[in-house]
């Protein structure tokens, strides 16, 4: 299992990579295995990308 630093680290760097996101609109927290993800995006289909991107690190 990964570490907290490790986990937030991959969930940006999967941010960073999807052109539909600005990832510096979006914050990464991860706390016991769980990420939060917090900040505003200006449409539904940025948000559900963020959620995407999450989903496709693992753990």
């Amino acid at each position: 299992m990964k570490t907290d630093l490790q986990l937030q680290k991959d969930v940006m760097d999967e941010l960073k990579w999807d052109p539909k996101l600005d990832s510096a609109e979006i914050g990464v927290a991860a706390k016991n295995g769980i990420i939060t993800l917090s900040g505003s995006v200006n449409s539904y289909t940025k948000k559900l990308a963020a959620e995407e991107a999450v989903k496709r690190v693992r753990k």
